[in-house]
C-alpha cells in the first residue's frame, strides 16, 4: 500500500456486534440509574401484593429504573452467548465506570441555576424538581453499583453453567435461570443497601425492613415477569444476530466463548 492511499478501517461483523451490544448495554444501565430516583405505584391488571398473599399492600411500589433496567437482561444473555463471561465482565466494568464518570456531570447540572420559560412554572420550582429527579443520594449510587456488579457476576456464572449442562440447548432455560437468580440478589442488595444498611451506618433516615421488602418484592416480581415475557424477544434477537453474522461465524463465536459445551 502506498503512503498516499487512504486507510479505511473495516470492522468485522462480530466487532460491530460487540460494539453495538456494549453501547446498548451501557445505555440501558445508565438510563436505569438516572431514572431510579423516582418511585411509583401500580397494579398488574388489578392484581396487588395483597391478592398474591405477599403482604397487605393494595399496590406494588417500584423504582422507575425498572422500566429500563430489564433491557440489560437481554443484552447480558446475548453478550454471554456469543462472547462469553470475559466480555460480560468487561461490559459490566465499562457500565460502572461510565456511571461513575457521569456523577460529577449530573451534580454539576443540578448545581447550575435553572431558568424556566414554561408558563406557570417558576425557575425555583424547575430547579427544585430537577434536583429531586436527578439528585440521587450517594447511598443509592453506591448500592446500585455494588448490587449490579454482584448480579452480573452471578448471572454470567449461572448462564454459563446452565449452557454447559444443557450442551448449548434450551436458550430459554439459561436466559431465564440466570436472570431469576441474579436479579433476586440484585434487587435485595440494592434496596437494603441503599435504604436500610448505608443510611443506618451513616446516620441517615433508614427505611424499615418492611418498607424495603415491599419495594424489593415489587421490583423483583416485575423483573421476573419481564424475564418470562422477554423470552420470545431473546429468540428473535438470537436469530437476527445469527443472520447478521452468518451461521458459520456465529457458531465459531459461541464455540470459542463456551469451549466446554457438548455439541
Amino acid at each position: 500500500m502506498s503512503s498516499t492511499t487512504p486507510h479505511t478501517l473495516r470492522l468485522a461483523r462480530q466487532d460491530v456486534l460487540a460494539f453495538s451490544l456494549c453501547a446498548l448495554f451501557v445505555g440501558f444501565f445508565v438510563a436505569a440509574e438516572v431514572l431510579g430516583g423516582k418511585l411509583f405505584r401500580f397494579t398488574l391488571a388489578g392484581i396487588s401484593p395483597k391478592s398474591l398473599g405477599l403482604g397487605e399492600g393494595e399496590e406494588f411500589v417500584a423504582t422507575a429504573g425498572i422500566l429500563a433496567f430489564p433491557l440489560t437482561f437481554v443484552m447480558t444473555d446475548i453478550v454471554n452467548e456469543y462472547f462469553g463471561k470475559p466480555m460480560v465482565r468487561l461490559f459490566t466494568w465499562i457500565a460502572i465506570a461510565v456511571n461513575l464518570l457521569l456523577q460529577p456531570v449530573i451534580r454539576a447540572a443540578i448545581a447550575v441555576p435553572a431558568i424556566s420559560y414554561t408558563p406557570g412554572v417558576t425557575s425555583e420550582q424547575m430547579q427544585e424538581a430537577y434536583a429531586i429527579a436527578l439528585g440521587q443520594t450517594s447511598a443509592i449510587v453506591v448500592a446500585s453499583l455494588v448490587a449490579f456488579g454482584l448480579a452480573q457476576w452471578l448471572d454470567a456464572q449461572v448462564f454459563t453453567w446452565l449452557r454447559r449442562r444443557t450442551g448449548g440447548r434450551m436458550l430459554w432455560l439459561r436466559a431465564q435461570g440466570s436472570t431469576v437468580v441474579s436479579q433476586l440478589i440484585d434487587t435485595l442488595a440494592v434496596i437494603f443497601l441503599a435504604f436500610v444498611a448505608i443510611p443506618a451506618l451513616t446516620g441517615g433516615a433508614a427505611w424499615t425492613s418492611g418498607q424495603a421488602f415491599e419495594v424489593a418484592l415489587t421490583n423483583y416480581v416485575y423483573k421476573f415477569l419481564i424475564a418470562v415475557v422477554s423470552t420470545p424477544s431473546l429468540y428473535i434477537v438470537h436469530m437476527l444476530v445469527d443472520a447478521y453474522l452468518g451461521k458459520e461465524v456465529a457458531h465459531a463465536l459461541t464455540a470459542a466463548a463456551h469451549p466446554g459445551d457438548a455439541d
